[in-house]
């Protein structure tokens, strides 16, 4: 395996906005309506590295963003999945782009939909790829789930390790270029590399879920350990469209052919020009 480049992608821009608290960094390649990725934790834009010209290939305006503390992006005070969408929501009022699609994997489905709960004006479609909606038992369980050693081996192991851990809980077919960017792009993010993690049980998703008005699509995977969230949001919101995906939840990472044939089907749905999605978000 020759080894990946991690920094610039074939054809993209790249860019920074100011958030409210430091700078976003972004990727974004192709013209045409915007859609906004966002990552789950601990991974960053990079993680949309295969799907984003396939989105821009389609017409559209693919921009993945690095949350507060992940990527390029600089650390927020103390992180949050509302820090997270309210990042998410200055990137698409900085860049001029609002109301777009938003699509958010695991954690960053989370952030997605509570932007689109909160500034509706600004989410004129929601995909929630795998969100994890949890009770308060499930959430309490979760706290502290993943140990954050910021030690570093003085043989080079944690790297070893880590290596070993992505390959026992990702998808057993994630390539080894895959496994190769988790390792590093988790690395990079310093003693912020487990925050993304840390905040998903302290955020309560099951309020966020009933304000969200805008035309959204639930992706469940049936080998990811979330797969039963995408059936508890199918249950409280059967007016959302829903989708399978017969992998788990790197499918965006290594099967993006698969993981896009939903998602562009629901784009396609939307109307794109901004007087037509304006008719999606609440005054």
């Amino acid at each position: 395996m020759t080894l990946p480049i991690l920094t610039a992608l074939p054809g993209e821009r790249r860019g920074y906005v100011d958030g409210p608290e430091g700078q976003l960094h972004y990727r974004s390649l192709g013209e045409g309506a915007p859609v906004v990725l966002v990552h789950q934790a601990p991974w960053a834009s990079i993680q949309f590295r295969h799907v984003l010209p396939m989105l821009a290939r389609s017409g559209y305006r693919a921009i993945a963003l690095d949350l507060p503390a992940h990527g390029m992006s600089d650390p927020p005070a103390r992180p949050g999945i509302e820090v997270y969408a309210a990042a998410t929501g200055a990137l698409i009022e900085q860049l001029r782009i609002g109301p777009a699609v938003v699509i958010g994997h695991r954690g960053g489905g989370l952030a997605a939909g509570h932007l689109a709960a909160e500034r509706p004006e600004l989410v004129a479609g929601l995909v929630l790829d795998n969100a994890p909606l949890l009770d308060a038992a499930e959430r309490e369980a979760r706290v502290g789930r993943f140990a954050d050693d910021q030690q570093i081996a003085p043989d080079g192991s944690h790297f070893a390790d880590r290596w070993a851990w992505v390959r026992r809980v990702g998808d057993a077919d994630w390539s080894d270029e895959t496994v190769h960017i988790a390792v590093v792009t988790y690395f990079a993010h310093g003693p912020w590399k487990e925050h993304g993690h840390s905040v998903i049980p302290r955020h309560d998703f099951e309020r966020d879920v009933p304000r969200i008005a805008c035309p959204t699509m639930i992706v469940a995977s049936r080998t990811d350990p979330l797969f039963e969230s995408g059936a508890r949001l199918r249950a409280a919101r059967p007016d959302w469209s829903y989708a399978e995906l017969p992998g788990g939840p790197g499918m965006v990472l290594d099967r993006p052919a698969e993981w896009i044939m939903p998602i562009r089907e629901f784009l396609a749905a939307m109307p794109r020009d901004a007087a037509c999605k304006k008719r999606f978000t609440r005054s």
